[in-house]
């Protein structure tokens, strides 16, 4: 069981599943709000214990980290060094988009069809043009950072105020003898320790979720899902070079081969990729960084919760490039000020919209119309169809982010020597099947083969007909 389990969470096989969850939703598009429902059934499930586990390892890292003597000082220049870098992910995204004209040079036919894309996708919050009305009013607003109620906060979801709230409640906590705080930090343990079995469990699921994520949104988006290509490979060096750029930070903090820390979090990245929900990959980046690479518990439980929920680097490279290739996408080239201000922006909106669900795209493009004068319908095809299949990368970003602050703020350890062996230490898995069993394992490969070929005929058939009668 344990072999299948490793097996199934490769990050190979969790492509292939989101490879063919996309040929599927691109085969049956009538499908795809039957798979939109599953996958909102899946968010509310690991929302459920993903939230409380945050909030319990932003209190667990504080009374370790406070009881390891870190001055309250030190957390607020570590705030600061987390905002400076994620401007400075934000403009490199900016100028690397700028420079490669991501989004420059479409054809007209492909436009229209990319307006024809948004005209089909759903906006959360209503959009006006005609200023300050009814609709302009019932606009969502991002709920108070200090919240009066932290059970109505918690109930609402709003991620930043329910951390507030426990830093605050920690703070209390952490100011009173060890003696006094002893059975509830035994009470808050237990809970700790079982929602990270719970979420460990959900997370087993994940390739059928990468399946069933797929395709509904390739099946929502239809065959104009193709012309989202140019967006996703800017966004994708965007987030791989910042991506890079951390893992570099890790590497020279413990003097180490990229090889050992890729090994080390490989859980926890492939969690992020492929996993709508950021939080869900938690549990597996705690491990990583305090048990393989050595750093200190309390802070790596501290710095990787709070962090990417405070500031989300990922999310401000994402409307960073996404901004840039818009007015690349109408003819609007930025210079070097405007890029600067693009930056600056975006870094602004994303700590202006914590805890805001959806409604993001449409809030952004409002932004950008005001400041830049970009027309409305320039922004949405791009904003609305790519900010769902974007998540996983954006959360990666703002994780490793929070792992290399994690790294630069705290003296790692010696590291454990199967981290440091990587994957040389790595026993080897021997697979023997015998003769029944090799016959029926051939029998399902052909058949499977079988089944995809039947079903490529049959669309190819269907579309010939279609298009003859």
């Amino acid at each position: 069981m344990k072999l299948l389990q490793a097996i199934l969470h490769q990050p190979a096989v969790l492509l292939a599943a989101m490879l063919l969850g996309a040929w599927c939703g691109l085969a049956w598009p009538g499908a795809s709000p039957v798979l939109a429902a599953l996958a909102a059934l899946y968010l509310s499930l690991v929302q459920a214990a993903t939230l409380p586990f945050l909030a319990l390892a932003v209190y667990f890292g504080l009374q370790r980290s406070v009881a390891g003597g870190a001055p309250w000082g030190r957390f607020a220049l570590l705030l600061a060094a987390g905002v400076g870098g994620m401007f400075l992910c934000a403009l490199a995204g900016a100028l690397l988009t700028s420079a490669a004209a991501g989004g420059a040079g479409m054809a007209p036919g492909q436009a229209a069809a990319l307006g024809r894309l948004t005209l089909q996708a759903e906006l959360a919050a209503p959009v006006s043009l005609r200023g300050a009305d009814a609709a302009q009013a019932a606009m969502p607003v991002a709920p108070d950072l200090v919240p009066s109620n932290l059970y109505a906060a918690l109930a609402a979801g709003a991620v930043p105020s329910v951390l507030v709230g426990v830093l605050l409640f920690g703070a209390a906590v952490a100011a009173q003898k060890m003696e006094r705080a002893a059975h509830l930090g035994h009470i808050l343990e237990a809970v700790y320790r079982g929602l990270e079995g719970v979420i460990g469990l959900v997370n087993r699921g994940l390739p059928l979720i990468a399946f069933v994520l797929a395709a509904a949104a390739v099946g929502a988006a239809g065959n104009e899902a193709g012309l989202l290509g140019g967006f996703l490979a800017s966004w994708g060096v965007a987030a791989l070079l910042a991506a890079s750029l951390a893992l570099a930070a890790l590497c020279w903090r413990l003097k180490s081969a990229p090889g050992p820390v890729l090994s080390a979090l490989r859980a926890p990245l492939t969690v992020c990729l492929f996993s709508p929900v950021g939080t869900a990959a938690l549990p597996e980046f705690i491990a990583a960084l305090s048990g393989r690479l050595g750093f200190a518990r309390g802070s790596v439980e501290l710095l990787a919760s709070a962090f990417p929920v405070f500031v989300r680097s990922g999310e401000a490279l994402f409307y960073a490039v996404l901004a840039v290739y818009a007015a690349n996408l109408y003819g609007h080239a930025l210079g070097a000020q405007e890029i600067v201000l693009m930056a600056i922006l975006s870094c602004w909106f994303t700590l202006a919209t914590s805890g805001l669900p959806g409604a993001k795209a449409a809030l952004w493009a409002g932004v950008l119309q005001a400041r830049f004068g970009l027309p409305l319908d320039a922004l949405l095809p791009v904003m609305v169809a790519v900010e769902l299949l974007c998540e996983g990368t954006r959360s990666l970003v703002s994780y490793l982010a929070a792992a290399a602050l994690v790294a630069l703020s705290t003296e790692p350890g010696r590291m454990p020597a199967a981290a440091a062996g990587g994957s040389a230490a790595a026993a080897p898995v021997l697979l023997v099947l015998g003769r029944r069993e090799a016959v029926l394992s051939l029998l399902l490969l052909g058949g499977t083969f079988l089944l995809v070929f039947c079903a490529g005929m049959g669309a190819g058939l269907r579309k010939n007909l279609l298009a003859t009668f």
